[in-house]
């Protein structure tokens, strides 16, 4: 196939390596994630969510670009640490508000469209529809599955009725839950150790059929042939997919705010502020060795910057805010041992209690130099 995609129930947190994966093997990738959808996302309790999880409907978020790759992050960051009650959500003030660059579809039976179809209510389903395309335009399409549920037979119909009223393209997709169709059998036990259950169990959450495994396109023509456009558009919606912005290995660091009031043009200068003010606050200042180790691990920060852009002072300060939060909300915190090694982070109060000159700790296994960060030969094109 020419084009894979992910979307994890309520996180996506695996973009990242299905990204790595699918450039590795020349296969488009297409980065979302499923999210679940609700009225209100901060709502909690029976009072304010009298059916519990089922109220928490599924939706597919699919990123087109750079744009909506950050927005399905914010998404899914806020699902989790703002709207987390049985599973991560998300509603529609959220979507409306993160929508530019982000496909939408319906996903399966558990979409809020799909739902009012199984259960009689059209112009509920319609309407849902048309509240869905009025955010995401012509980048939110309607899925059609079948697995042999009896629902999903049922609701085709008026999906497509549903599309052709509302001028909505719709996609043929397949629940793919494992590899092969052999694989059911284990994702049975998966599903009982995710949700503590045993597998003699009667009520235990099952699959009914052995369909959600990921289908080739022959097997998928044989369920969807008969809808040809349906097959086509999965083929439209992936090359909508273009993360040529996205890449590694480089520093990316949010912008960090300077004070006003420290009258520092950039995070350099801020750090350098800190940094002495810290030493003075801790006596160092009175130690020509803590100066002349301070003022290297300065000039070391500023010759990455002005060598490979590496924003090392930005990274240092938000460092140091983290901690100076954590320290006013009582909570404890540290970094790793090798840090310890820093007079900067030292009179940062990054790191207390162990003096890096006294127990003779290296800077530089803290910073991990090496000739990706200092000019080297290569530099000059010089060989050897």
């Amino acid at each position: 196939m020419s084009a894979c995609g992910l979307t994890d129930h309520g996180t996506f947190a695996g973009a990242i390596a299905f990204l790595k994966e699918c450039r590795r093997e020349n296969v488009r990738p297409v980065l979302g994630m499923e999210a679940y959808f609700t009225a209100n996302h901060k709502a909690r309790g029976k009072k304010e969510q009298p059916e519990g999880r089922k109220s928490n409907r599924h939706m597919n978020l699919i990123a087109k670009n750079m744009v909506g790759f950050q927005n399905i992050c914010t998404l899914s960051q806020r699902a989790s640490t703002e709207g987390f009650y049985y599973d991560p959500r998300v509603d529609l003030e959220l979507l409306q508000q993160y929508s530019e660059g982000v496909i939408a579809t319906s996903a399966c039976l558990s979409n809020i469209i799909n739902w009012n179809l199984s259960i009689d209510r059209y112009e509920h389903a319609k309407k849902a529809a048309g509240i869905f395309q009025d955010i995401f335009g012509e980048d939110f399409y309607m899925e059609v599955m079948y697995h042999g549920i009896s629902k999903e037979g049922k609701i085709l119909p008026d999906i497509q009725k549903i599309a052709k009223e509302l001028n909505i393209k719709i996609i043929a997709t397949n629940d793919c839950h494992y590899i092969k169709q052999e694989d059911a059998e284990y994702q049975q036990y998966v599903m009982c150790m995710s949700s503590g259950r045993c597998i003699r169990d009667p009520k235990r959450i099952k699959f009914p059929y052995d369909e959600f495994y990921f289908k080739s396109k022959e097997e998928m023509c044989k369920i969807f042939g008969h809808m040809p456009s349906s097959m086509s558009n999965t083929v439209e919606l992936s090359e909508k997919c273009d993360y040529s912005d996205i890449s590694f290995g480089q520093m990316k660091l949010p912008k960090f705010d300077i004070p006003a009031d420290s009258k520092c043009s950039n995070p350099f200068e801020y750090l350098k502020l800190l940094a002495i003010t810290g030493c003075k606050k801790l006596g160092l200042d009175k130690s020509q060795k803590h100066i002349q180790r301070l003022k290297t691990e300065l000039s070391d920060i500023k010759l990455i910057y002005d060598t490979k852009k590496d924003d090392f002072a930005s990274y240092f300060l938000m460092v140091e805010d983290i901690m100076r939060f954590a320290e006013k909300n009582e909570i404890n915190c540290g970094i790793r041992g090798s840090g310890y090694g820093s007079v900067l982070c030292q009179c940062l109060r990054i790191t207390e209690g162990v003096d890096p000159l006294e127990q003779d700790l290296l800077w530089e296994r803290f910073m991990g130099f090496d000739d990706k960060y200092f000019l080297c030969d290569a530099d000059f094109g010089i060989n050897g």
